[in-house]
């Protein structure tokens, strides 16, 4: 079995080399999933206008065990026009139940380089990160045989809190990546008195 490896202190103390913060502190606040119709059109508060977001796609079936199944985790730029034409999202719409969406509002704080309209690279490797933790019922093709942060650019250490809407408690609360895990060997450091 595994075990997680401890720091010694919480990961948001941990400095780099130029004395900052190691992992990158960042907060994901979910929005409560509403209906997404077939036509895909939803109408967004105003808050929802500047581009970047990740969303989730919920599933809900009457004779299911299991409420609000996070089906498919993406990035947009344009929360408008995402939904009318994504073959993927209508292959979930297509089934039995009802399909809902949830806006993950990000929130950088002191993080400079990702703010902004350059933020595209961090958002995708935060998406990448989620699509590895909640791997287990999503629909999403990509980004599944690649682990974060190994593509053509270097990822970063993030420290993600996920806020808001808790998705009967599927998504984490805290998600720490890298993390390190180990398989520990039977402990015999103990020496035996004589």
């Amino acid at each position: 079995m595994l075990k997680p490896i401890d720091y010694g202190t919480d990961p948001a103390e941990l400095l780099n080399s130029a004395n900052r913060q190691l992992y990158k502190p960042v907060t994901i606040d979910w929005s409560r999933p509403r209906k997404l119709e077939k036509s895909g059109k939803i109408v967004f508060e105003e808050e929802f206008t500047e581009p970047g977001y990740l969303y989730a796609l919920v599933r809900n079936h009457g004779r299911s065990n299991w409420r609000d199944v996070i089906q498919y985790i993406g990035i947009t730029n344009n929360l408008d026009s995402r939904f009318s034409n994504h073959p993927k999202v209508d292959e979930i719409r297509a089934i039995r139940g009802n399909v809902a969406l949830s806006i993950g509002k990000i929130d950088f704080g002191t993080y400079r380089t990702a703010i902004g309209s350059g933020n595209r690279r961090a958002i995708e490797e935060l998406e990448h990160i989620l699509i590895w933790t909640l791997w287990e019922d999503l629909w999403n093709d990509k980004k599944q045989s690649t682990l974060p942060g190994m593509g053509k650019h270097p990822g970063r250490a993030w420290d993600i809190t996920n806020e808001g809407y808790k998705f009967s408690g599927r998504m984490p609360r805290r998600i720490l990546y890298p993390w390190i895990a180990v398989e520990p060997r039977r402990n015999r450091t103990v020496k035996r008195k004589p």
